[in-house]
Formats: structure tokens, C-alpha cells, sequence
């Protein structure tokens, strides 16, 4: 009878590992789908910015920023134009989300530049 409440006593323990295991990986890849979704977002919203900068005549295009939820995930992302010091028809475009779903966040940057097009 001791064998067994040994052996189950041993089982037992092994599955709490196996358990705390598998939460574990849970969280890593809820983490990694939260880093995903931000990911997209940040192209989405740097696809509007040049769109906007195209149609805002280059120079008149200030920026973007907002909010949204999906599900229990919050967003918010900031979309900053900055002139190139070297170049006069050269932008640097930063685009930062943020999000955060309980106690975990993170941050997803993309940065690119954008240049006008004077027509004449």
C-alpha cells in the first residue's frame, strides 16, 4: 500500500511540472500572438500614414495616433513624420504601437522614410 501512495505521490508531482509547463508555453504564445497583431497594426497604420502624406500635399501631414481593442488586447499607436536633416524631400516616419493585455505589454516600432514628389 505504501508503494502505491509513493507512486501516486511522485505522479502527482510530475504532472504539477507538466502542468506548470504547459502554462507557461501558454502565456509564451499568447505573448507572441498579442507581438503579431501589433505587428500588423503598425503596417496597417504606416500604410494610412503614406496614404495620407501622399494626399496632404508631402509637407501638410502631421502624424497619426489612436486606440483600439481586439478582444482583451489594448492598442494605441503614434505615427510621428520628422524631416531629414540631409535630404529636403526625405521624411523619417516612426510608428510605434503599444498594447497591453493584463499585466503583460509590449512595444512594436517600424521606422521607414517616405519622400515627396514635387510635380511640376
Amino acid at each position: 500500500m505504501i508503494e502505491i501512495m509513493v507512486a501516486v505521490a511522485i505522479l502527482s508531482m510530475g504532472l504539477i511540472f507538466v502542468l506548470q509547463g504547459l502554462t507557461k508555453c501558454l502565456g509564451v504564445l499568447n505573448t507572441a500572438h498579442c507581438s503579431l497583431e501589433a505587428g500588423l497594426l503598425a503596417e496597417e497604420k504606416m500604410a494610412e500614414a503614406e496614404i495620407s502624406f501622399r494626399n496632404e500635399k508631402n509637407a501638410a501631414f502631421t502624424g497619426l495616433s489612436g486606440q483600439s481593442e481586439a478582444g482583451n488586447v489594448e492598442f494605441s499607436w503614434q505615427v510621428g513624420l520628422e524631416s531629414d536633416a540631409e535630404y529636403d524631400n526625405l521624411y523619417l516616419v516612426r510608428d510605434t504601437v503599444r498594447w497591453r493585455e493584463g499585466k503583460r505589454s509590449g512595444i512594436t516600432p517600424l521606422v521607414t522614410y517616405f519622400m515627396s514628389v514635387n510635380v511640376k
